[in-house]
């Protein structure tokens, strides 16, 4: 069961002769942090939140700037351009106010995660949500779209007053940037990707770190870097690898090569490919030399898996498990039924059931909704169990 904790969404005191309740109770304009701020960004918040208590801050120079407001009846991070226009606002909201599919998303990949703040993005394309929580000892935030799809996650210390103890709230971000929104040199260092989306985060040294999703050479990753297009991180997105298996009729050279000088005279019986994320992990072939059947095993760099046997007997087991793939008619109703409610016009691309064994384990459909492309994830009851914003 998930925890609220309850924390303030303004990422900085206002003022420091204020106290709790009077930040949530302003009296007229205050403004705090105002130094590099446009004009054009502050005329567009003190009109629009005459009564306001408002902190600012620079996401990114002569290009992105937060204002944290506070009134009487609501609280909201606006991002805004240089030239005072409004990009982006998320409001804040209760945790009950949240769709279903993002409370579901949160309980299955955060088991038992203490909530810190939850907002809904009321300005900008795409809407959606934004929820900060707290997972053992990290903290993450983590977005979704306006179908309550996991778009985007981040770690590191939420939104709080600058250097002070309290944690929470939401930090400065942008959550929807554009390739061209990126720095030069965060532009230069994707040379060879290609691009997905991003976001900016101030971190907690008031760093801005920019969150790219991109694609290169088939595999997806989820990198991580700062203005002068540094790679602080990069990972491959493998939380729930597609898995996929293949039946070969031709090897690989290596193999071949090493079946010549290893197994004279070899003919070719089977072979498979076992692949995540369209990549290859292994192969088991399995040939007839003479009258004898022998077995090999080779990883993702056809190297010799050492003592796999050379028959049926010894030989070990290929992974437990069996990836099918399965036509719309072969969804179960009560996914279609979802699909139907939740995603209105969806179009089939794929689906494919993931088993052990003996019984269905998972269902992952892949979907487009308009322009975009959504992997779906049911258990074997077709129970939704989460989804994910592919492109």
């Amino acid at each position: 069961m998930k925890k609220l904790i309850l924390f303030g969404f303004v990422s900085v005191a206002i003022l420091s002769s204020c106290s709790k309740e009077d930040a949530l109770d302003p009296q007229g304009f205050q403004a705090s942090n105002t130094a590099n701020i446009p004009q054009a960004v502050q005329t567009t918040i003190k009109k629009a939140y005459p009564s306001a208590q408002v902190d600012y801050s620079i996401v990114q120079p002569n290009a992105f700037y937060v204002a944290d407001v506070t009134t009487t009846s609501m609280e909201a991070q606006i991002v805004l351009t240089n030239n005072g226009s409004i990009r982006e606002a998320f409001t804040k909201i209760d945790s009950t106010a949240l769709p279903s599919s993002v409370l579901t998303y949160l309980l299955t990949n955060f088991p038992d995660y203490d909530l810190i703040h939850a907002s809904q993005k009321t300005t900008g394309t795409p809407t959606g949500y934004r929820v900060e929580l707290k997972y053992k000892t990290d903290f993450y935030s983590v977005i979704f779209d306006d179908k309550g799809a996991f778009v985007s996650q981040t770690m590191g210390t939420p939104g709080g007053p600058k250097n002070g103890n309290k944690k929470g709230g939401h930090s400065p971000a942008v959550t929807n940037l554009a390739f061209t929104d990126l720095p030069l040199p965060v532009q230069s260092a994707l040379a060879g990707y290609t691009f997905q989306r991003a976001m900016a985060k101030v971190d907690a040294t008031g760093a801005t770190i920019y969150h790219i999703h991109a694609e290169k050479a088939g595999i997806e990753y989820d990198l991580a870097m700062d203005a002068t297009g540094k790679v602080l991180s990069s990972k491959e997105e493998a939380d729930k690898p597609e898995i996929s298996k293949k039946d070969l009729t031709s090897l690989p050279a290596p193999i071949v090569s090493y079946l010549n000088t290893n197994a004279a005279g070899w003919v070719l019986k089977n072979a498979v490919s076992i692949s995540s994320d369209k990549v290859a992990i292994h192969y088991h072939v399995v040939v007839s030399v003479g009258n004898s059947v022998q077995t090999y095993m080779f990883d993702k760099d056809f190297k010799l898996i050492q003592n796999a046997g050379k028959g049926p007997k010894d030989n070990p087991s290929l992974p437990n498990f069996k990836v099918v793939e399965i036509t719309q008619a072969q969804l179960p109703a009560n996914i279609s039924s979802y699909l139907n409610t939740n995603y209105a016009g969806w179009k089939f691309n794929k689906a494919q059931t993931v088993s052990d064994e003996t019984n269905i384990k998972e269902y992952e459909v892949y979907i487009t909704v308009g322009t975009k492309v959504y992997k779906v994830e049911f258990d074997g009851n077709g129970k939704f169990l989460g989804a994910k914003l592919k492109s």
